[in-house]
């Protein structure tokens, strides 16, 4: 997935110029990447972006994020860690951070690692259009091509 993602980022500078679903698949297919892949990427696409329950506008809060069991069963503590972290940075909304944990719930856990976390929230900022601060776009740019610059 996170080779699927990276050229998607390479290649359409804005999300919003990316074809629908069923032509993305079709293309990617014709540059050469897997089929179970770019499912599993047009898969999570759909969970980041047209989850209704999470439509509503940004909002800033103070309040503690408490995880729920299942959350803290399935989510390595680097990826929880990682949340905090961007939210307190402000990289990430508080709205952001929920939709990234609510598709990671959608990965089998044993695939959920510190890299998926930084390639989903990469992805969830290029489709928002969003802004970071240089180190940490370098840190999540990494989990793209394997060289992580922070830890």
């Amino acid at each position: 997935m996170t080779e699927v993602i990276a050229y998607l980022i390479e290649h359409f500078q804005d999300f919003d110029n990316c074809p629908p679903p069923e032509d993305l698949g079709r293309l990617l297919e014709d540059a050469g990447f897997d089929v179970t892949e770019i499912g599993n990427t047009l898969m999570m696409m759909e969970v980041l972006f047209n989850t209704s329950e999470f439509s509503a506008a940004p909002f800033d809060s103070h309040a503690l994020r408490v995880y729920c069991n299942e959350e803290i069963e399935n989510l390595p503590q680097e990826v929880i860690g990682l949340m905090q972290y961007l939210v307190a940075e402000r990289a990430i909304t508080y709205e952001q951070r929920e939709i990234v944990i609510h598709a990671l719930m959608h990965i089998p856990p044993e695939e959920i690692t510190l890299d998926t976390a930084k390639v989903l929230v990469l992805l969830l900022l290029w489709a928002h259009k969003s802004e970071l601060p240089v180190l940490i776009g370098d840190d999540l740019m990494g989990a793209l091509n394997g060289k992580a610059t922070m830890h």
